[in-house]
């Protein structure tokens, strides 16, 4: 049998510091973790809180947020301007605008 060496000795204290610094950061996570979970059920106690005692205000409150949120997905998805409509914003006013746009199509 082969005796342990001073290197035998160094790596073992290496695979301990890993385990106690990896045991370290798992309880880090675990508890972090956990603190979040408080914190989504506290606010979504106060959600609930807030719903039942004033009902419209929250209701006013959804709508305009969905709104902001339609008229951004929108904004995001505007046609690209015609041949047509880029030539003709960059003329003047014509008379026969319509017979030239009608032509044009």
């Amino acid at each position: 049998m082969a005796q342990p060496g001073p290197s035998d000795h160094r790596e073992q204290t290496r695979n301990v510091g890993r385990e106690d610094l990896s045991d370290g950061i798992m309880d880090h996570v675990s508890e972090s973790a956990r603190d979040i979970s408080e914190r989504a059920g506290s606010i979504a106690e106060e959600v609930v809180n807030a719903v039942r005692e004033r009902p419209y205000t929250t209701l006013a409150v959804a709508a305009g947020l969905a709104f902001a949120i339609g008229a951004v997905w929108k904004l995001g998805q505007r046609p690209e301007p015609s041949r047509l409509d880029r030539l003709l914003a960059q003329l003047p006013d014509l008379r026969g605008r319509d017979r030239l746009e009608r032509w044009w199509r």
